[in-house]
């Protein structure tokens, strides 16, 4: 019999998407959009619990019967999968579809591959873009799976929550299967994808919620409909019409105020854990020199940044947004022009020629207007350059490029320090293509602590402690100008109930439990 949700079931919910969804592929999704939608769909062996605020970010079995145990080391996991699991077509669910899964993720050349680096044998798989990965055994008649890493990875528990992890069949093929969606282990299964049109979810019938223990809800909306809407003003004014039921797209600025006025009870202000930041290029003159980066921080009024992204903002100089228990706040660069430009002159770098890099799209492009201006105030002579967003983030990453500084953000893959100071702040990580590292930062006592508390499992107040004061440690050395956490919107016609309204801290608003009047 098919499981049925806790609250009331309904026939359809609409959603007015963007077209920022790259892939439906569990290998292959990054997007904030692709995920929020494949989420639940397919399952990984952990997951993260559906509510609001910090539990959101609390790990709990999904697939498995129970979290890992862990070597005292370190570094082996023991995990068993649950029996009787289904995927939506009715093959059975097997220990060795795990293995399957991650050894596809590196013939994928997937963005996830890399979570998987540390796992003995991977090295190989890597090189090849396939094979078996040795540290990885899996016992289909037991459900046993055991997986041996290298070194401890503190966030090794994220990295098997992660889509990248979900298990799919074995005969998946190694290529893109978003138009032609595998197999579900969710409440939800993908009945169909047409790119820049739309996506359908229906009922998973294999799943039943009973045996998750409460951790994976069995959905409320019998079937979800993704209605792809290039305008963020047309998705409003469908979902104003009753058309669609959320809108996810950011507000017009325009209308911004008229709809909180008219629809404040059908609009939900939220904050994923995210840092806007400027960063400049440790290595490129004239931001090899301490004193121009701090200039750079100082100079910046972090409320007007605020006022160009409409408000939906808070200002910030920190690293990891406020969200996080390892978050402290510091105020080490108050606005104080005449300081910047003092420092300038110390630095000997008046008239130097800056190129100011960002990509075209929404209100980023405003951002780095504004750090134009504010350049040349302080005696730089500075000029903006834009690159299509579709290649912005690999050109900047790119060694060749040396871009000196320019916009950037980061939105959390799983809440996790290392996510932030290991992927984007470890020298030990710079590549010379794909560089997450744009400001090429690489401090050796910063790279150690990193690597030490990479060994730390269990995020305890000492812990949480070292990571804050990393985070000042690193600003002191201002390698970034962070300026806000940014704010989003989700809208709702006046059919939704939103005393069911979830805003899970990783995939954001939760479709699967939502209510309708």
């Amino acid at each position: 019999m098919k499981s049925r949700a806790a609250g009331p079931t309904f026939p359809v919910f609409r959603v007015a998407e963007d077209t920022s969804i790259d892939y439906l592929d569990p290998g292959l999704t990054y997007s904030s959009e692709g995920l929020n939608i494949i989420w639940n769909v397919y399952l990984p062996l952990l997951g993260y619990r559906h509510v609001n605020g910090a539990g959101g970010s609390t790990i709990v079995p999904y697939l498995a019967r129970a979290l890992p145990k862990v070597t005292a080391d370190g570094r082996l996991y023991t995990l068993f999968l649950r029996k009787g699991l289904k995927y939506s077509n009715g093959q059975p669910v097997k220990a060795s579809d795990f293995k399957a899964a991650v050894e596809r993720d590196f013939k994928l050349d997937s963005p996830g591959a890399g979570y998987f680096y540390d796992v003995v044998g991977a090295d190989s798989a890597r090189r090849a873009r396939g094979g078996q990965i040795t540290g990885i055994v899996a016992d289909d008649a037991t459900g046993k799976i055991t997986i041996r890493l290298k070194t401890p990875q503190g966030d090794f528990a994220n990295v098997l929550a992660s889509e990248f992890a979900a298990p799919v069949p074995p005969n998946a093929p190694d290529s893109d299967t978003s138009t032609h969606p595998l197999p579900a282990t969710g409440p939800y299964v993908i009945q169909s994808y047409t790119p820049n049109n739309q996506i359908v979810e229906v009922r998973n019938p294999h799943f039943h919620a009973a045996r998750f223990g409460g951790n994976v809800p069995a959905g409320n909306p019998d079937k979800v409909i993704w209605d792809i809407v290039g305008d963020n003003a047309t998705a409003l004014q469908r979902t104003e019409a009753g058309q669609d039921d959320w809108d996810p797209q950011p507000i017009p600025q325009a209308t911004l105020a008229a709809t909180q006025a008219k629809y404040g009870d059908q609009l939900k202000v939220y904050t994923p854990p995210n840092t806007y930041y400027f960063f400049m290029n440790t290595r490129v003159a004239p931001f090899d020199k301490l004193a121009v980066r701090r200039a750079v921080n100082y100079a910046i009024d972090r409320r007007a940044l605020v006022a160009i992204y409409g408000g939906l903002a808070q200002p910030t100089e920190n690293i990891l947004p406020p969200s996080y228990p390892s978050y402290s706040k510091h105020s080490l660069y108050p606005y104080d022009p005449a300081k910047a430009r003092a420092l300038i002159e110390q630095a000997h770098a008046v008239g130097a020629h800056v190129i100011v890099w960002n990509h075209d799209r929404g209100l980023d492009q405003k951002a780095t207007e504004y750090l134009v201006r504010v350049l040349d105030s302080i005696g730089l002579r500075a000029k903006q350059h834009i690159v299509t967003s579709a290649v912005y983030w690999a050109t900047i990453g790119n060694e060749a490029t040396n871009a000196q500084i320019g916009f950037a953000d980061w939105f959390q893959d799983y809440p996790h320090p290392l996510d932030w100071f290991d992927v984007l702040l470890n020298g030990e990580r710079i590549t010379k293509t794909y560089n997450n590292d744009y400001a090429n930062f690489d401090d050796k006592a910063v790279n150690t602590e990193i690597d030490s508390l990479n060994k730390e499992q269990i995020p305890t107040s000492p812990v949480n402690s070292r990571w804050a004061a990393l985070d000042r440690q690193i600003m002191l050395q201002a390698p970034w100008a962070p300026f806000l956490n940014r704010e989003f919107t989700d809208f709702f016609n006046a059919k939704v109930d939103l005393g069911c309204y979830v805003n899970q801290v990783v995939y954001g608003f939760d479709y699967s439990t939502i209510c309708m009047r």
